[in-house]
């Protein structure tokens, strides 16, 4: 499992896929804002997001912020009915589109392929599970982690902390937190009150200085 882990992870699967004469790509760039397309987000299609900050959302909510340099879609290759999605430019995005199928090809032609797919799929299940683990959990609990998870995937460093990008406002934030707009505002008093957060005109610093602190 380790070397399936460490021999064939996405950084590895971009650039065979790049490599590759029989796999289309296409690079596109997604103003901040816009929402792909209905048709560009169907099961057809797997997206790896280059650079910019990118949402998903599942029935009109926003649940997950994609990582950058990895892949969306991929998860859905092995699930007999995908669910439906849509994902927004919170910040402008560079996006690789790939054909799914050219991909499942590709991965299905080598030994590891169907494992990695396995592996890639678990991890996913285990996001859904740690996510239902997360609704559970109090309010202020819950802000207090979207800070702090936001900050280090995309908060620029400073010397009082990272810097939140502007796209995180109030309404994007009580969406990934599950909790009202109105209990963002009286969590953040709270939380400016414990030196969490400092508030310094339009800005968020989360105050943290190393990542995964």
């Amino acid at each position: 499992m380790k070397t399936i882990k460490s021999n064939f992870n996405e950084e590895t699967l971009l650039e065979q896929l790049l490599e590759n004469p029989h796999v289309s790509s296409q690079i596109t760039k997604i103003r901040k804002g816009i929402h792909f397309s209905t048709e560009l987000t169907s099961k057809n299609n797997v997206y790896f997001l280059i650079k910019g900050i990118a949402g998903i959302r599942y029935s009109e909510r926003l649940v997950v912020i994609a990582d950058q340099k990895s892949f969306i879609g991929l998860d859905d290759l092995l699930a007999k009915k995908a669910p439906i999605y849509t994902i927004e430019a919170l910040e402008e995005c560079e996006v690789i589109v790939f054909d799914c199928y050219e991909i499942m090809d590709f991965i299905f032609s080598m030994q590891e392929g169907w494992l990695y797919l396995y592996l890639n799929e678990k991890k996913h299940q285990e996001t859904l599970v740690e996510k239902v683990q997360f609704l559970h959990e109090k309010g202020i609990n819950r802000l207090t982690h979207t800070y702090y998870d936001l900050a280090n995937r995309f908060g620029e460093p400073t010397t009082d902390g990272r810097i939140l990008p502007k796209c995180f406002n109030l309404k994007r934030l009580a969406e990934i937190a599950n909790i009202s707009p109105n209990s963002v505002a009286s969590f953040n008093e709270i939380l400016k009150e414990r030196d969490i957060i400092i508030k310094r005109g339009a800005s968020c610093i989360v105050r943290i200085t190393e990542p995964n602190q």
